[in-house]
């Protein structure tokens, strides 16, 4: 008898997942590589916008949010 049309192929389902796999470790190296080579540290990003973390907590406890 031949092989079944309608009969599940585990050896491509292990393919499709593996693959599935290596797609997503590639964008998650893409990304992080992208964000790592733009990324200038809280110490310069405070300094170049101007905005203070202890300032900002101080701000933050004078004017609660919404209640």
């Amino acid at each position: 008898m031949g092989a079944q049309l309608d009969a599940p192929d585990p050896v491509g389902a292990l393919f499709l997942l593996g693959s599935t796999i290596c797609l997503l470790a590639a964008m998650y190296v893409v990304c992080y590589t992208f964000f790592m080579a733009n990324w200038e540290g809280w110490e310069s990003w405070n300094k170049r916008t101007g905005l203070d973390t202890e300032i900002a907590e101080q701000e933050r406890l004078k004017h609660p949010g919404p209640k």
